[in-house]
């Protein structure tokens, strides 16, 4: 600093010293700005040096746990060789920036998660990069104020899919409400099958759908327990729904709930079944990453010459997504005290990318399950069900093996579209494991 002020009058200096006080109260006044907003994330782009300290002091107004993006911006992505000292010290904001970064790892700020994204202002990858973290922010905050609706239990021995309430709560963020089906009866006897609901819901389905083997009792009931699902959702204001499908709901109601939940699931609402409440919350951040609506599907069988795995569903799936829009109205493929046919789907998703993912929670803690691949362009199978034909990279029997010592959920949340990257930096958020596949 001296030398940068030698030669100057006594007054040119006290201005200069005045100058950076005033900066210096103005962020601290930024700081105090964007507590009182309550803002869910700051990027802390300059890309001229400034003293780390300023922005020490304008953090330690914000939460701890409050996720900062680190941006390294240049205003060029070259050198200019005829620049002088002054061109090159504006483009060195990643010098302040890794001082910056470099002090939380000292005073070690345990809950402030750190992303970096670099490249000039010119750059489009840079401002993707930006987007993707910002969603990846959102949806770590919006899993705290979800409310997930559970109707049933996993079947005794299924213990992948067992979990406690407030260990989950603490790790994912949702709350767990356990809604009793005679909730879901009384709301089916409410309902006539003269209700106009029903008869749309009807007409809907034959619209949307290629009805094979289903008679029109049979579609009736399967609509009147779909207004009934929708119903009970509304009433009770969850943002997923995880029933136990098998025996259940069919021993008590006569038929299957697939067709109210593969509607549910084409408006954006996530659905499983099994009672697997995990695999639902990240059906939930698939689809907000990638847009698109995940599917519950479980590891089944895999072909060696196809280097491919087969997905098999529960009878229910966003039919908007289906290959083709060809989407069957089929019998269920199986019998769990119905009266009738039952309704299922069958459809295989459009081909692409696709990422598969979890969570699980070992003896120890809690981990992410994370799986990228192609879903084929393929005919779906007579088999009465939604499925899905996975290509992966990796020779399939060492997949195969793979998965089997990782310990990962026999049931794998499948979206359409590459979104493994978000689920890295969402994972790293949460301060968990990955389990990469």
């Amino acid at each position: 600093m001296a030398q940068k002020t030698k030669g100057k009058s006594q007054q040119e200096i006290k201005s200069f010293e005045t100058a950076q006080g005033d900066e210096f109260g103005d962020l601290l006044s930024a700081g105090r700005l964007f507590r009182d907003k309550q803002v869910d994330l700051v990027i802390l782009a300059y890309r001229a040096y400034v003293p780390d300290m300023y922005m020490h002091q304008m953090l330690s107004h914000l939460p701890e746990d409050m996720p900062l993006l680190i941006l390294g911006s240049q205003s060029r992505d070259r050198f200019e060789r005829s620049d002088d000292y002054c061109g090159v010290l504006r483009n060195s904001g990643l010098m302040a920036l890794m001082q910056l970064v470099c002090g939380f790892k000292k005073i070690d700020v345990k809950g402030r998660h750190v992303e970096a994204a670099a490249g000039s202002i010119y750059d489009d990858e840079l401002y993707g990069k930006i987007d993707r973290f910002i969603k990846v922010a959102t949806i770590h905050k919006r899993l705290k104020t979800m409310t997930i609706g559970v109707m049933g239990n996993v079947f005794r021995g299924m213990f992948d899919f067992e979990y406690d309430k407030t260990d989950l709560k603490g790790a994912l963020g949702p709350e767990v409400m356990h809604i009793q089906i005679d909730h879901l009866a009384e709301m089916v006897a409410k309902t006539p099958l003269s209700d106009p609901e029903v008869k749309k819901t009807v007409k809907k389905a034959r619209s949307a759908y290629t009805v094979q083997g289903v008679g029109a009792t049979d579609l009736t009931r399967a609509a009147r327990v779909a207004v009934a699902v929708r119903r009970l959702v509304k009433r009770f204001r969850v943002d997923g729904l995880a029933i136990l499908g098998q025996h259940f709901i069919e021993k008590k109601l006569k038929t299957t709930a697939y067709l109210g939940l593969s509607q549910l699931q084409s408006e954006g609402f996530p659905c499983v079944t099994e009672g697997d409440v995990v695999g639902m919350i990240m059906m939930k951040i698939l689809h907000h990453f990638t847009g698109n609506m995940a599917y519950l599907l479980e590891w089944s069988e895999f072909d060696v010459k196809e280097n491919a795995w087969m997905l098999l569903g529960h009878g229910f799936g966003d039919p908007t997504q289906a290959r083709n829009g060809d989407v069957k109205l089929t019998p269920s493929a199986e019998q769990w005290g119905l009266q009738g046919t039952g309704c299922s789907t069958l459809f295989v998703p459009e081909p692409g990318p696709c990422t598969i993912g979890h969570f699980v929670h070992h003896s120890d803690k809690w981990r992410m399950i994370v799986c990228g691949g192609e879903l084929l362009d393929t005919e779906p199978l007579p088999i009465n069900d939604v499925h899905a034909f996975v290509r992966f990279d990796r020779p399939i029997k060492e997949h195969a093996e793979m998965l089997l010592k990782a310990g990962v959920p026999h049931h794998g949340m499948t979206v359409r579209g590459d979104c493994r990257q978000e689920l890295r930096q969402l994972a790293e958020m949460m301060r968990m494991e990955v389990i990469e596949i």
